[in-house]
């Protein structure tokens, strides 16, 4: 079996290998201690109306508190909201591992570039009251930064298409504080542009930096001021603010990161404040399902307002981005259409989507830098609590034993062999996955479903989510894990 006990480094130190390949890809001797034990928590909140959802909420609870124990999360919020009420919202693990400061749904956390969806909503409220044109170059409102070769529009700043460059070198990690947005420019403002505004697509949290001026320039506020009198308190986000290292700012978690033995350490000390916009507030994932509902259900701004914010801007080739202003789309494992994004920090990890047709939000954050699995858990909640449609009425009912599955993807891209032992227990069921029988992850829910049969399972690099269909001793499916996704073809062992 996979249970591990949480791991601790002695010291503190080390920096997680590749953090900028990390962070450029969203949209890391232990001393072993006794684990900690995830359970049904009293600071749990939920909605009237989750009696409906009572068996998604316990199925929610365990893929939740097993990814925190086999990845080594030292802390795991999440929330879902369906038909615009927040069904389950809970804490697991600690916000503050050294003093046992356990995580409620009132912790909050670094939700990185989930900023940008947030900040996306100034944009949309200066547009409606026309004080500022998403077309007009930049030095319109921000005269200060340097014209380019060509010329550079809010609109492309907030899609990644106008060619402003991304963090370089250690810059991520910068402890100096900004005294405003418009100090946090001198970062960039020299460096040219990286290409031609509107003909390819580079990911640029700088960008949003030079947004941030823009906002405060057009309302004629300061950026910050303006966000929380006019977006987040207007939106009901009370727990959503800047992440000001010098404020005591209550509920603020503690931030970590594992080394190289995947043990938990503090994070280094870092500074946000020259990227609020981009990557700098604080919040909860309750907060954040609230900010999805007033999108998909009972709109903040009008309704074509977030039509523009929602729909993917087009490089001059014609090519599709995939992102919108402020806000990445995409489609699920079941092809449902998903609008939200993602968010990592030094400290933080945030994965928000938001479902438009189902009319469902879900938010899931961790206090550590590259926290493997959210986006997988984001997405696997999506499906307890709102099952897709079936494509057959044909149900596939929980078969147990050792199933040979073929071949998965590896980090290195070389295929590895599959199998997967599922055993029925008084409590339901466990088993786990091996690779080359090195045990890989350890399946912690399975559940029987129209097509396929669901098989969860939690590893060190995240969740797995396998689908597999049984006819007579073949096995057909998919495999979806941290390293990839690919197609299963395999054979029930005979009993």
């Amino acid at each position: 079996m996979m249970t591990r006990s949480r791991r601790y480094a002695p010291v503190s130190g080390g920096r997680v290998a590749g953090l900028l390949t990390w962070l450029t890809l969203v949209g890391l001797l232990a001393l072993v201690v006794a684990p900690h034990s995830v359970q049904t928590r009293p600071w749990a909140t939920t909605s009237a109306t989750t009696a409906q959802y009572a068996e998604a909420v316990g199925e929610a609870r365990t893929l939740s508190a097993a990814l925190v124990e086999e990845a080594n999360l030292p802390g795991l919020s999440v929330a879902v909201g369906v038909d615009g009420t927040v069904v389950w919202s809970e804490g697991f693990g600690f916000a503050d591992v050294e003093q046992r400061v356990p995580v409620t749904p009132l912790s909050r956390f670094r939700i990185g570039s989930v900023s940008k969806p947030l900040t996306a909503e100034a944009i949309g409220l200066l547009h409606e009251r026309r004080q500022l044109d998403l077309d007009a170059p930049v030095q319109k409102y921000v005269p200060e930064f340097p014209e380019k070769r060509w010329p550079v529009t809010t609109r492309q700043l907030a899609g990644h298409i106008a060619g402003v460059r991304h963090y370089r070198d250690d810059e991520f990690l910068s402890p100096r504080h900004y005294d405003g947005v418009f100090e946090g420019l001198e970062i960039f403002a020299d460096d040219p542009l990286l290409f031609q505004p509107g003909s390819d697509y580079s990911y640029s949290s700088y960008g949003w930096n030079l947004i941030s001026a823009v906002v405060q320039a057009a309302a004629g506020v300061d950026f910050l001021t303006f966000m929380e009198r006019e977006v987040f308190a207007p939106m009901g986000m009370r727990h959503t603010t800047a992440d000001q290292v010098r404020s005591i700012i209550s509920h603020r978690v503690s931030y970590y990161e594992h080394d190289e033995e995947s043990c938990l350490v503090n994070a280094p000390y870092v500074d946000n404040s020259y990227k609020w916009a981009g990557g700098g507030f604080l919040s909860t994932p309750e907060d954040l399902v609230l900010f999805g509902f007033r999108h998909i259900r009972d709109p903040f701004l009008r309704p074509e307002t977030v039509e523009l914010l929602f729909t993917p801007q087009r490089l001059t080739s014609g090519k599709d981005t995939d992102y919108g202003i402020g806000w990445g789309t995409g489609r699920d494992w079941h092809d449902r259409r998903t609008v939200g994004h993602g968010g990592g920090s030094v400290g933080g990890t945030t994965t928000f989507l938001t479902y438009p047709a189902e009319d469902m939000v879900v938010a899931v954050t961790s206090n550590l830098t590259g926290a493997p699995g959210l986006s997988a858990l984001a997405f696997a909640l999506a499906e307890l609590f709102v099952p897709p449609a079936a494509k057959t009425a044909e149900r596939e009912e929980i078969a147990t034993g050792r199933f040979t599955l073929g071949t998965r993807p590896t980090e290195k891209g070389k295929p590895t062999d599959v199998t997967l032992e599922i055993v029925r227990t008084p409590s339901g069921y466990t088993g786990w996955l091996q690779s080359d029988d090195a045990p890989y992850a350890r399946v912690v829910l399975v559940r029987p479903g129209p097509g396929a049969m669901r098989v969860f399972a939690a590893a060190r690099s995240g969740l797995v989510t396998l689908w597999l269909h049984l006819d007579g001793a073949r096995v057909s499916g998919r495999w979806v894990g941290p390293d990839g996704e690919v197609a299963l073809k395999g054979r029930r062992a005979a009993r």
